[in-house]
């Protein structure tokens, strides 16, 4: 209807669904989770960052540092959580208690203050999954995955199964129409304030995205093949070029 009738800025949503709860705008890490989902406008998909930016914990919510590694790792632990067959609210459990309990602890400060830095740390186990070989108590489903079917799972293999998934969805979706460029914002929020006395309260998107496809290994929003080939997916080097051109047309037109 907006394109029909004039007012597409005013349609607030990601690839055609509407965005769910969250006002990005003061949350921009889950602004930058909105426009990377694969499902579109979607909370969940688009890995629930703001869960550390306001809803549990107190971090930066305006700052764009750190915010491309961290929904990297909250949408690739989401999908895993989610494929094996767990409710994504249990993934709260991630969330040490005294940091939400205790917010004015000086140890809760100190470590929330220096999250949004911890970026390249967090970049490096995204891109090298198999290096955390491990299990944390924070992290309790690998440990169910383990007792319920006997697969060693680790904390490496969630996130790699997570990214798998991730992958597969946004390779399917381009093989489907998803043109290149589409993961983006109506411009009220990346360009218009939410509150007009501080220029910060809007998406800084493009500066995030910057990050987030250098840390996925992708190209405007589509992954690049040896990126999907590290993963372990068996995909004709034929068919996804002539998929990924399609997907790149000569009016660089970005569609669902």
């Amino acid at each position: 209807m907006a394109k029909k009738f004039g007012g597409e800025e005013y349609a607030i949503n990601a690839k055609g669904m509407e965005l769910a709860a969250y006002e990005p705008r003061h949350a921009v890490g889950q602004g930058l989770g909105y426009a990377t989902s694969n499902r579109g406008g979607c909370h969940l998909n688009a890995g629930y960052l703001v869960v550390v930016e306001g809803l549990g914990l107190e971090v930066d919510s305006l700052t764009p540092h750190g915010k491309a590694a961290l929904a990297i790792m909250f949408q690739n632990l989401m999908e895993a959580i989610s494929a094996c067959g767990c409710c994504l609210f249990t993934s709260y459990a991630v969330l040490p208690g005294f940091l939400i309990a205790k917010p004015n602890l000086i140890l809760t400060r100190v470590i929330l203050s220096a999250f949004p830095y911890v970026g390249p740390v967090v970049n490096l186990l995204n891109r090298f999954t198999k290096a955390p070989a491990i299990n944390i108590p924070l992290v309790p489903h690998a440990y169910a995955v383990k007792y319920a079917t006997g697969i060693k799972a680790t904390l490496a293999k969630l996130l790699t199964w997570g990214d798998y998934g991730f992958n597969a969805e946004r390779f399917a979706n381009i093989i489907l129409g998803q043109k290149a460029g589409a993961d983006k914002l109506p411009k009220i929020l990346t360009e218009e304030p939410q509150n007009p006395d501080n220029p910060k309260t809007k998406v800084p998107l493009e500066t995030m995205k910057k990050v987030y496809y250098r840390a996925r290994g992708w190209k405007n929003g589509v992954p690049k093949y040896r990126r999907l080939r590290s993963l372990g997916m068996k995909i004709d080097k034929s068919f996804y070029d002539e998929t990924v051109s399609k997907a790149f047309d000569k009016n660089g037109k970005a569609g669902i």
